[in-house]
């Protein structure tokens, strides 16, 4: 069987999502099943074409996501020719993928990372609008199979896009429980990264992620200096991205309003490998998010054994386990007093939670058979 990702970013582009159709690429292979990857050239310095492997192959066109849109549509028709299925995500790679699968007469599986809908216009205002309508039109368009990435993810397509449950299935990312394994870190390292950003503090939280409204930054944020009267030696290492200039800009004069600068310590993005040696030298990770539909970071915070501030909303309650505190969305008392429960040694212990990757592509693979022999 040869497999055909269609998809708007794939390594060395790394987030979330692009993780996730890395490892199944590497486990596909495993299974003798060969995968082609057509993406997009985000950079002149990437090759056209890349023979990872016999059974790997990647093709790149296009210079951005959006010209994507229209530059593989020649190359992606060729290459379905040569597959049994079309495997695609969203956003901008799934209306090109089904109109390749139409005219090709193959087969076309989207896997769904996440829907908004009416929760653009909170996050984004006016421009919600235009997000909100592409995101609808997206499910406009014909696929044999909706791949959500949890059952959250799955109701919201069921109520929010109609689409019909025979053609739902919830298939949760992997997690690699190797890496994630905490006694596999080296504890000297971790203490010296402890010191080096705690100095005499002897409270450190962890957020880490975009400084977007959604992942609910500001709120955290709120909550330093209730925390702070309480637990006066409280800090907060952030982690944030660096392209988004003027959320950035609204992050650190949130932070000056709130006099809160001798309480946070600022880290540039670091490589994927060494975030998680930030996360064992907090005392807690914080995931203030708004909207979540399978959040790898949750879950492989949960698999490092971390303990997690973690709003009961979405997805969230469904991957994570562990020492937790749940808290409301948008509310930084809450938030706080949460955290203080930490503090004093205060939480929920919800039982481990597995989401290993030999499922993944197993039920991947009962799907992909099931649509090709249909």
């Amino acid at each position: 069987m040869t497999i055909l990702f269609i998809l708007d970013h794939f390594k060395p582009y790394i987030w979330w999502a692009e993780v996730l159709f890395d490892n199944l690429s590497k486990w596909l292979h495993k299974k003798g099943i060969k995968t082609i990857i057509l993406t997009t050239r985000f950079s002149k310095d990437l090759p056209e074409f890349e023979k990872v492997s016999e059974l790997c192959e990647i093709h790149r066109v296009g210079s951005n996501r959006y010209n994507f849109m229209r530059s593989c549509l020649r190359k992606g028709i060729s290459l379905a020719r040569k597959s049994d299925l079309i495997h695609t995500t969203t956003y901008n790679a799934a209306i090109p993928a089904s109109l390749i699968a139409w005219l090709t007469q193959k087969k076309v599986v989207i896997t769904v990372h996440e829907i908004f809908s009416k929760l653009r216009y909170r996050f984004v205002g006016r421009k919600g609008l235009f997000y909100n309508f592409f995101e609808r039109l997206i499910f406009q368009f014909h696929f044999d199979k909706y791949i959500c990435v949890s059952n959250y993810t799955k109701n919201c397509m069921r109520v929010g896009m109609g689409i019909d449950d025979s053609k739902l299935k919830t298939i949760y990312n992997g997690i690699d429980y190797d890496l994630r394994n905490k006694n596999n870190f080296e504890s000297d390292l971790v203490n010296d990264m402890r010191k080096q950003y705690l100095g005499s503090k002897s409270f450190l939280g962890l957020f880490f992620g975009r400084p977007g409204i959604s992942k609910g930054l500001p709120y955290f944020l709120q909550s330093i200096p209730l925390i702070k009267d309480k637990i006066p030696d409280f800090k907060a290492m952030l982690i944030v991205g660096k392209d988004d200039k003027k959320r950035l800009d609204a992050m650190n004069k949130l932070i000056n309003e709130l006099q809160i600068e001798d309480n946070i310590t600022m880290i540039l993005p670091v490589p994927y490998s060494e975030l998680w040696y930030h996360i064992l030298a907090s005392d807690f990770v914080v995931v203030p998010s708004l909207a979540e539909w399978f959040w790898f970071a949750a879950a492989e915070v949960s698999a490092l054994e971390k303990e997690l501030v973690v709003t009961n909303i979405g997805s969230l309650p469904e991957v994570v386990s562990g020492k937790i505190n749940f808290i409301e969305p948008s509310n930084p008392v809450d938030m706080a007093n949460k955290i203080m429960k930490f503090y004093k040694k205060e939480y929920t212990i919800i039982p481990a939670k597995k989401f290993l990757w030999n499922d993944t592509v197993e039920y991947l693979l009962e799907t992909y058979q099931e649509i090709v022999w249909k």
